[in-house]
Order: C-alpha cells, then structure tokens, then sequence
C-alpha cells in the first residue's frame, strides 16, 4: 500500500492518492490503529475536497465518523457523520444515506440517546428494505436488536439480532461471527 500511495504521489495523482489513503484509512481501522487510520482519512479527505469530490468525501467522512467513534470522540463523530449523510442525502444515495444512518444510530446509542438511536436504526431499516440492501438491513436490525437490549428488552433484542444474523449467514457477511458470539454471550 504505501508503494502504491508513494507512486501516486510522485505522479501527481491526487484521485488515486486520496482513493489509496481513504483505503489505508479503513484497513487501519480494521487493525485497530486508530489514530493512524484518523490521520490517513484526514489526508484523503483534505484532497477530495480540493478535487470536489462530494462522493468521496462523504465515504470518508463515513469512515472518519466510525473511527472517531471507536476513539470515544463523540461529538467529532457526529460532525463528520452528519456531514457525509448531509452529502449523501443531496446526491440522493440512499446506500450511503443507510450505511450513515446504521453508523449515526450507533454513535447514538452509545452515547445514550435510545430513541434517537432508534429512529437512525428504523430509517435505515426502511432505505435497506425499499433498496434491498440484505446487508444493510441486517446492520439495521442488529441495531435496532442492541437498543431493545439497551432498553432492558431482552426478548425482543434477541430477536432483531437473530434476524440480523440470519441475514448475514445468508450473504456470508463476515459480521456474522462477531453476532452469533454477541447473541451467545447474552
């Protein structure tokens, strides 16, 4: 990767730098690395804006958004994920619009906010549905299945969760072990 984004550089490549460092941000996020997945979506981010790219900048955002949340920085988290669902609700990406709103919902519940964390879960719910996006709508569910769990609704978590990794089985996500332990350690 860092072959790839040194060659990017030295062409002047500024697409295929950002594309590379929006990448390296996610597959460090993945690791663990945080921070460093923070400074490469920064990077990447930075240069899709001087390029205009609202798409690409609303991914990242996404990603910086989920990593922020990761690190405990809610409120950063929120700017940036309600500044890619902002770009994607212009653009009239309802896959993007989902995947924030499933992101967004998290962030929500985590800091507390059930029934907003809620309302991000069903309208996400609904976008998946409409759209048919499996993994979306078992995103969806798992959320909604984490915020009756919150709520001290165990029976009706268990269920949202159970769908949730019916759906992931299904398409063969890999977030369905991650589920299956959660529903077995509750």
């Amino acid at each position: 990767m860092k072959q790839a984004l040194g060659i990017s550089r030295d062409l002047g490549n500024r697409l295929g730098l950002a594309n590379g460092l929006s990448y390296l941000g996610y597959v460090l996020r993945q690791t663990g690395d945080y921070p460093a997945s923070v400074r490469a979506l920064e990077e990447a981010l930075g240069i899709y804006r001087g390029l205009s790219d609202r798409h690409s900048q609303a991914n990242a955002l996404g990603y910086l958004g989920g990593t922020l949340r990761l690190m405990g920085d809610y409120p950063d988290a929120a700017l940036a994920l309600d500044e890619a669902l902002a770009i994607y609700h212009d653009m009239g990406d309802r896959g993007g619009s989902a995947e924030i709103r499933n992101e967004r919902g998290t962030l929500y519940r985590v800091n507390g906010e059930l029934a907003l964390a809620q309302e991000c879960h069903q309208q996400s719910l609904e976008l998946s549905r409409d759209m048919t996006s499996s993994w979306d709508e078992a995103h969806a569910l798992a959320g909604l299945g984490r915020c009756a769990l919150a709520a001290g609704q165990a029976a009706q978590a268990q269920e949202l969760l159970r769908q949730a990794l019916e759906i992931f089985q299904r398409i063969g996500a890999a977030e369905a072990s991650d589920l299956l332990a959660e529903l077995n350690a509750q």
